[in-house]
């Protein structure tokens, strides 16, 4: 059987907030059945009708639910929460909408072990573990604005297990507590003691401030006989806390604010409430032609409040009472404002002169205070030395006692400020703390995009530490080193040992490497010559030299045998590696100020990129060469993509490291996980149809990242090798990574 305990604090005469706290007392069937509801409610003001929205508000939720002919409790509790949001609705008709954004509430249902609960606005909710704290609420519903139509958005459950506590409680406890020392005060205490010391400290440091909390625990429940199974009944409010009804708190506050108040303002605004009310209800009456929503408000102070469950017929205004409303409107517009503003003017007019012989006597004071000061100094020194010496010891000591108090009062404010900032520090503290403890739980489930999320909220805490003295500087540091530990996890940074598999002639200028079958090639800019490597031994050969002038700026593998390449004047030439001469033909481009970037084949077409037209081209065989077209359907920014890949889809990669992924010439949504540190300086992507992953060269960072093709990261292999590597071929089925580095052609084994 779960435990509860409330604590209400609230004055409905100087408490400038509106608070409460409602647990319901269903009858033993009930509580069997659907288990126990309740509520915690805060408005931020003071407005006296916001304790009958909340009675009114308190008496549906309870009918609602306890009436529901569900005997499932989380259907209940989910049809309640919806009817609540009709009937919130309803209160914003009868009362305004000037109080929905001050208005926050959780309301919630504790069966067994389970808990459901919906929440809206700025309160708090914390789950105590033993020396674990969960926040159940987060930032969410404290940035958010409350949504009139639609209050309460969402419904929330979970297990409250043996000896778990859960708090509820308006946002200002944390002024006074930290989270810390509220885990202390109820895990390690009884429920009952902890209520009463949270209750005893806060009313220690009341300053018109309204709290209201509910604090649950999970207990082990024990086997009984039936007939020795007794009704739990929440325990009563804390000894203390206020126990008048909402309506009498009502009355009070509205009389000594009209007895206790000598300004006009408060009948200012009480004349102009009660003249929109009235107005509104002239307008539906006379105009809509529609029953009037009186509220209890407009009514007597006697009259009860409506019950939610009961059918409001509503009341047609009556002819004599908008004569009487309308008569008071005259009254107010016609003769006391102007009464009020002619009076005021009389006085403003005689006190004139005053104002301005007052100013005069300021001007001459000044000009000659700068003579009068050492006079003044030097009569008072002349009055003291002649005093007696009793009457001059008892003055001096006067005077030394109001220096002493003055310093003691300076140091005193001093040291507030000082624990102020403790106490703010202690707490930032306590929430980073948590977000690494909770990041380490969302490792163990391999959530690591979350845990990112945490640690680097963290972080930006951590940097907003003072870093003055050597136990901050030592606390920074220790938070950042568990920081640390955890972000290492997500790294998976392996440190990779590259192997040189050859070494090309110092004469040799090598660009551009790919791999076909077995072998590796690569281009000699120095004279288009063909150079193979087998990727096995390393052995070397020079091919062919390709046909044309033009030097050639990439190399690919085309179909299952060929090789491909494209000049810097834009012309293609196929070469097979047995060949002694390839075939140089015309490439014909959309644009003549085009700028390619990247060249790659799938089946018997080729893709590259144009930066200068923002276009990715597709170009196929048509008669005695290529003829490219835009491959792209719709607008795409390409102006700092760096190289691209293909395999069946197409993914462009810029020199942010962002990956673009396209199908059929259409940008499809890749969720890339995060890395850290971010990809920034990426050069070269390798993703065809023999790879099941993405390989990314990012020699800014000395690493190869490796992604899966839906974007989970998996790897990153550094070594400072990468930091001069101009390209990158992969190799799956033997596990290598092959990296141009310079003359030197190197590899990497693949790690699972």
């Amino acid at each position: 059987m779960n435990k509860i305990e409330k604590l209400l604090i609230y004055d409905a005469t100087n408490s400038r907030t509106t608070t409460h706290v409602f647990i319901a007392r269903p009858s033993p069937a009930e509580e069997r059945t659907l288990g126990k509801l309740g509520f915690v409610a805060e408005i931020n003001s003071a407005d006296r009708i916001n304790q009958e929205l909340l009675s009114r508000l308190q008496d549906f939720l309870k009918a609602a639910y306890y009436t529901s002919p569900e005997v499932n409790a989380e259907v209940a509790f989910e049809h309640a929460i919806q009817a609540c949001n009709l009937h919130l609705g309803e209160l914003i008709n009868d009362f305004g909408s000037g109080w929905v954004d001050n208005f926050s509430m959780i309301i919630f249902n504790v069966r067994d072990e389970r808990i459901y609960f919906a929440d809206a606005g700025r309160l708090l909710g914390f789950l105590f573990h033993d020396k674990k704290v969960v926040d159940l609420l987060g930032n969410r519903n404290r940035m958010q604005r409350i949504n009139p139509v639609k209050i309460f958005t969402s419904i929330a459950s979970g297990e409250l297990k043996s000896n778990d506590s859960i708090l509820f409680s308006t946002a200002n406890i944390l002024d006074y507590f930290s989270i810390e020392k509220l885990r202390r005060t109820i895990v390690d205490m009884p429920l009952g003691d902890s209520a009463k010391n949270l209750e005893e400290s806060l009313r220690k440091n009341l300053n018109n401030t309204a709290f209201a909390s509910i604090i649950l625990r999970g207990q082990v429940a024990e086997a009984q006989n039936a007939s020795a199974i007794q009704e739990q009944k929440p325990s009563q409010n804390i000894a203390g806390a206020p126990q008048r009804s909402i309506e009498n708190m009502l009355n009070q506050n509205a009389q000594t604010q009209e007895f206790l108040t000598p300004s006009l303002w408060p009948a200012i605004k009480k004349g102009g409430r009660r003249f929109f009310r009235e107005a509104r209800i002239l307008f539906r009456a006379w105009v809509l032609r529609k029953p009037t929503r009186i509220p209890a408000t407009l009514e007597s102070e006697e009259t009860p409040l409506e019950r939610p469950n009961q059918i409001r017929t509503g009341q047609v205004l009556s002819p004599s009472r908008s004569r009487l409303v309308a008569k008071e409107i005259r009254k107010t517009f016609f003769s006391k404002i102007p009464r009020f503003i002619w009076q005021g003017s009389q006085k403003a007019i005689q006190a004139t002169p005053k104002v301005f012989s007052s100013i005069r006597t300021l001007g001459n004071n000044l000009k000659r205070t700068p003579q009068q000061i050492p006079v003044a100094i030097e009569k008072q020194v002349s009055t003291v030395k002649n005093l007696p010496q009793k009457s001059r010891l008892l003055f001096l000591s006067t005077v030394v006692i109001a220096v002493v108090v003055a310093i003691a009062l300076i140091i005193a404010g001093v040291q507030r400020q000082r624990s102020s900032k403790n106490q703010q520090t202690n707490n930032t503290v306590t929430s980073i703390q948590n977000n690494i403890e909770t990041a380490k739980s969302a490792l163990l489930y391999g959530d690591e995009d979350r845990v990112k999320n945490l640690l680097n909220d963290a972080k930006q805490q951590i940097n907003t530490l003072p870093n003055e003295s050597k136990s901050e500087q030592e606390q920074r540091a220790k938070l950042l080193a568990d920081l640390e530990a955890v972000l290492a996890k997500t790294r998976h940074e392996i440190a990779a040992n590259p192997q040189n598999l050859t070494t090309l002639d110092a004469k040799i200028k090598p660009i551009s490497l790919t791999l076909l079958s077995k072998s590796l090639f690569t281009i000699d800019a120095n004279n288009n010559q063909l150079i193979s490597i087998n990727a096995s031994t390393g052995e070397q050969k020079n091919l062919a030299i390709l046909p044309g002038n033009a030097d050639v700026s990439e190399i690919t593998a085309f179909g299952s045998g060929s090789l491909i390449a494209l000049t810097s004047n834009f012309e293609i030439i196929e070469q097979k590696p047995t060949a002694t001469k390839g075939s140089g033909l015309s490439l014909v481009l959309p644009n003549t100020n085009a700028n390619l970037t990247g060249f790659v084949s799938y089946n018997t077409a080729l893709y590259t990129i144009d930066v200068a037209n923002n276009l990715i081209l597709k170009a196929t065989r048509q008669g005695p060469g290529y003829k490219a077209v835009s491959w792209l359907k719709g607008a795409l920014k390409l102006d700092n993509a760096a190289d691209l890949a293909v395999d069946g889809s197409l993914y462009v990669l810029t020199n942010q490291g962002e990956i673009i992924k396209l199908t059929q010439g259409q940008r499809v949504q890749l969720a890339i996980s995060a890395v850290e540190p971010p990809l920034t300086s990426a050069k070269k992507i390798a993703a065809d149809t023999t790879l099941q992953n993405i390989y990314i060269l990012d020699p800014g960072l000395k690493r190869i990242v490796v992604f899966t093709k839906a974007g989970k990261f998996i790897n990153q292999y550094t070594a400072d090798a990468i930091s001069t590597a101009t390209n990158i071929a992969v190799n799956e089925r033997t596990q290598k990574i092959y990296l141009l580095e310079g003359n030197n052609i190197k590899t990497i084994d693949i790690q699972k």
